[in-house]
């Protein structure tokens, strides 16, 4: 375990608790209440979005269908999406189909992503996502619906697993309902408290059922291979998301088309500027306490904004546009750690259609009936575990079956579509130059 990574998280966390006391108390003692801004009731007001994410475009959505009439979203990229990336691949010389490359699919514990789809009108289907994990090293692989001797020698360990799983949900369901939820969770629950990876040892998993199976698996889950001190509380959820069991292939939901439908039908009333990286904020009052934003020193001026952007980049935009910040603020934002921060396992994609990258053995097998293809190695130098992480789009994407039936096409004659993350700290797979494509 990590004691300098727990040593600083209760640093930062206290700090932040005793500024949070001192701010208040300082508010409360000498803070001028005519001061503050008053709620914005003016549906005309200009409102700016930092982000066309899904954060950012959710706001837009809950502002133009709550009256507000002038909204902007600023968005750094050609495309709003956020990591909902599309790929446009080109079937033959008459045929091209678009696809998403990471954001594809979604659990029904998205209840409130459901509720805006049928209200968005936006076509659903249930999917099945098996994965295949293959470790060349040691020439064993683990495959959903496909039973055995390589997955039976991980038999011992998936019972130990199923039993972990078993109590976590039990003693979860005692500290709260039975609601199946990522957001659920009672302070009580002891589980809280005790990571993923130290449970999980507690139980005599073992560090090879770790490393070559639990990791990969879920990683595609958490946009991050660092699964140790993930609460284990969670993983009730995530196992029925995701199942370990080699029976159990999961189920999820996608759209029959992709997410570029729910970004532009979100953004109906709103303005749109992409390419449109924020570099400076600039936020003064005027005689009449009210406020005012500058974005790049353009003209506009806006009344509120919101950021739904990394917390670097709002702290940088800040700070340029002379803006000041309170302490608590400052050290909140710089505090934020994200996944992609010191694991970039599942940031970029490399598009491709070779085949190479699949065992010759397994090749039309995985590339027909998997949608995940993991490649576990070892980097004895460093003497830590890492993978290569396939996305097979052509095996399972509702809209590519629909083109291959629509076009009376057998699904040999598509080439495969493949998306593949790797590390970028270790070597990169060996994909034939000649099949990559570029986004």
């Amino acid at each position: 375990m990590n004691v300098l990574f727990w040593l600083k998280y209760i640093a930062t966390f206290s700090c932040i608790v005793l500024l949070s006391i001192y701010t208040y108390v300082k508010a409360c003692l000498f803070g001028n209440k005519k001061c503050r801004a008053a709620p914005l009731l003016n549906r005309d007001s200009h409102i700016a979005i930092v982000g066309g994410g899904i954060g950012g475009v959710g706001a837009a959505y809950a502002l133009l269908h709550s009256g507000y009439k002038n909204v902007t979203i600023y968005e750094a990229r050609e495309n709003l999406g956020g990591n909902a990336r599309t790929h446009v691949w080109q079937i033959n010389k008459n045929k091209n189909i678009t696809t998403g490359l990471s954001v594809l699919a979604w659990p029904e514990v998205f209840r409130n992503y459901i509720h805006l789809l049928n209200a968005l009108s936006i076509e659903t289907t249930t999917v099945e996502l098996p994965f295949f994990i293959h470790n060349r090293d040691e020439n064993t692989f683990f495959a959903h619906a496909k039973q055995d001797v390589h997955t039976q020698q991980y038999n011992t360990d998936l019972q130990r697993w199923k039993r972990m799983i078993d109590i976590v949900r039990y003693v979860s369901e005692f500290f709260h309902d039975r609601e199946t939820s990522l957001y659920h969770f009672s302070l009580l629950n002891p589980f809280n408290y005790i990571s993923m990876r130290l449970l999980s040892l507690l139980f005599g998993i073992s560090t090879r059922f770790w490393n070559n199976i639990v990791v990969p698996m879920y990683a595609t889950t958490f946009l991050s291979t660092n699964l140790s001190f993930i609460p284990s509380a969670i993983l009730p959820t995530v196992d029925r998301l995701i199942s370990l069991d080699p029976n159990c292939v999961p189920k999820l939901q996608a759209w029959l088309q992709t997410s570029i439908d729910v970004f532009d039908r979100m953004t109906q009333g709103a303005t749109i500027k992409t390419k449109s990286p924020v570099k400076s904020v600039r936020i003064q009052r005027n005689k009449q306490n009210q406020i005012m934003i500058c974005i790049n020193n353009e003209n506009v001026v806006y009344d509120r904004i919101i950021f739904a952007c990394d917390s670097e980049s709002t702290v940088s935009a800040l700070k340029n546009g002379n803006t000041n910040i309170s302490l608590l603020l400052k050290t909140m934002l710089s505090n934020v750690a994200y996944s992609g921060d010191d694991d970039a396992n599942l940031l970029d994609g490399l598009i491709h259609r070779d085949i190479s990258i699949l065992p010759n053995e397994f090749a039309d097998e995985v590339t027909r009936k998997y949608a995940n293809y993991i490649d576990v190695k070892y980097d004895k130098k460093k003497q830590i575990f890492y993978n290569y992480n396939t996305f097979i789009l052509s095996s399972w994407l509702p809209n590519v079956h629909a083109m291959v039936k629509e076009n009376n096409l057998e699904q040999s004659e598509i080439e495969p579509m493949f998306v593949t993350y790797s590390p970028y700290d270790q070597p990169g797979p060996q994909i034939d130059k000649r099949r990559f494509l570029e986004q």
